[in-house]
């Protein structure tokens, strides 16, 4: 049939107003992809069904246990799993972040070591181990395996540089941090039996351990500018493996922190500089600047792409282990150290680090505008007593 003129103009009047609405429609649909709201996943080993904020039902876990029940490995590996997995943004999952090749690196957190005490002369500064104070190395399996399972990461390599204990070739002592079993805690798991596990379950993927004590290094500036005030050269030495990943995973325990208030993802980096050059237990990073200071540079080489918090347990006040099943997983480091703080019973405004991080641009410091996901901050919140020797930060005038 043929068009009349008269046809084709009215066509194309309306043609012309769909694609205006298509292009309203278009930057609708790229709001919502493009949503910058960071979500911090919270799941207590109790979690038996939660709700988005749109409504939606999210799954409970299948096995939930009460958040001071003795977990089983499974029970664990389940729990940080749904954490991970309602760490997902509206644009994508973590997983498909990572690509297939990508050297992915996770930094863990073992400042002590069982079976090294005081007494011991290898030239570290040891504490005694306690419950809590670690990183549980079962879950760094888990967030390993969250990811080998799909296919996401061709090398993986555990990482720290612990400002007590030194790796075995280089003491005289019969266990490291690597080594321990830990006393039968984690089922036992060390980490040199975990790379093992790992190697023989997925072939073709490289698994691997590399103290960062001893690491191959550099001397860098601190991109932007350095915190830090009396470092006025604005320079760390900082491992190569730390700028040559695709991915930096921190995986730490939830504790007080006699300087700082809390010890979480952030400040997890402070075991990426190197003893062999800061000393053990590190004194000379530490005159440099505030921890504070120090930390975020550290952390503004190479920021997360993924922080994992908690376990089965945690520290308060004065160094005393505190027993709370608790999963915590973003994107956003800060935003997860928000939100931990918050269920450790911290208020945002008495830990200036917050702030400083957000100064910088690492997220917000605004739990309000922080989306969680799984059980409510309230469900999750368990008061760890404070630290003696720390004083919370007065409020701005």
């Amino acid at each position: 049939m043929p068009m009349f003129r008269r046809q084709f103009l009215a066509l194309g009047a309306g043609a012309a107003l769909a694609a205006g609405q298509k292009k309203q429609d278009d930057a609708v649909i790229a709001t919502a992809t493009q949503d910058t709201t960071p979500r911090v996943g919270i799941v207590l080993s109790s979690f038996k069904e939660g709700e988005d904020d749109d409504g939606s039902k999210i799954a409970g876990l299948a096995d939930p246990q009460p958040p001071g029940a003795d977990l089983t490995a499974q029970q664990l590996d389940a729990m940080v799993r749904r954490a991970i997995d309602l760490a997902a943004t509206r644009a994508s999952e973590f997983h498909a972040t990572v690509d297939p090749e990508d050297w992915v690196a996770i930094k863990t957190h073992i400042p002590t070591c069982y079976g090294l005490g005081p007494e011991t002369r290898d030239g570290g500064a040891h504490q005694p181990y306690l419950a809590g104070t670690v990183t549980d190395p079962r879950i760094v399996r888990t967030v390993i395996s969250y990811l080998a399972e799909r296919k996401r990461g061709l090398r993986f390599t555990v990482i720290e540089g612990s400002p007590q204990w030194l790796p075995m070739e280089r003491s005289k002592s019969p266990v490291d941090g690597w080594s321990t079993e830990w006393g039968g805690a984690f089922d036992g798991l060390s980490y040199h039996k975990m790379i093992a596990e790992l190697t023989a379950r997925f072939p073709g993927i490289r698994f691997e351990i590399a103290d960062l004590n001893f690491a191959d290094s550099l001397d860098l500036p601190v991109p932007g500018k350095a915190l830090a005030r009396n470092n006025p050269g604005g320079r760390y030495t900082i491992p190569k493996i730390i700028q040559e990943c695709d991915k930096l995973i921190t995986v730490a325990p939830l504790r007080t922190d006699a300087s700082t208030g809390v010890s979480l993802s952030v400040k997890n980096y402070l075991g990426i500089a190197p003893g062999s050059k800061y000393g053990f237990p590190k004194d000379a990073l530490m005159k440099l600047g505030s921890p504070e200071e120090v930390m975020f540079d550290l952390f503004s080489y190479r920021p997360a792409d993924l922080a994992v918090l908690g376990g089965c347990w945690g520290v308060e006040g004065d160094d005393a282990s505190v027993h709370h099943n608790l999963a915590i997983a973003g994107m956003k480091a800060l935003c997860v150290d928000v939100v931990a703080a918050t269920i450790m019973g911290f208020k945002v405004e008495e830990l200036p680090f917050l702030a400083l991080g957000e100064k910088q641009g690492f997220g917000t410091s605004n739990i309000d505008l922080i989306w969680t996901r799984g059980n409510e901050v309230k469900q999750a919140a368990r008061a760890f007593k404070k630290p003696s020797p720390w004083k919370p930060a007065k409020p701005v005038a």
